[in-house]
């Protein structure tokens, strides 16, 4: 897109100062032409400008997936079954192995 922004302003820099003509040194009854680089020369900043301006950075975030951990349900085996029952030594309720 760029490109064809630049393409078009030159394209149109070029044919208006192609519009002038030359009559044997003398620009429209004048000596010279004093400011006829003016529009050119803002024409082509106006391109360079453009051309020199870097492409905006756009940084996507990558999707947060949350997963719920799995609970897993124990079965004891065959002949056994849990019993909550307190550790002596440090005080603190312990879920055990017990046999039946």
């Amino acid at each position: 897109m760029k490109k064809l922004l630049a393409l078009s302003l030159t394209t149109l820099a070029l044919t208006a100062s192609a519009q002038w003509h030359h009559h044997g040194g003398y620009y429209h009854g004048g000596y010279g032409c004093g400011g006829c680089w003016v529009a050119p020369a803002i024409v082509g900043g106006v391109i360079g400008y453009e051309l020199s301006r870097p492409a905006p950075v756009i940084v996507e975030q990558q999707p947060v997936i949350v997963q719920q951990p799995q609970t897993v349900v124990q079965v004891p085996p065959v002949g056994y079954h849990w019993q909550e029952m307190i550790d002596p030594q440090t005080n603190q309720k312990k879920i055990v192995l017990v046999p039946n």
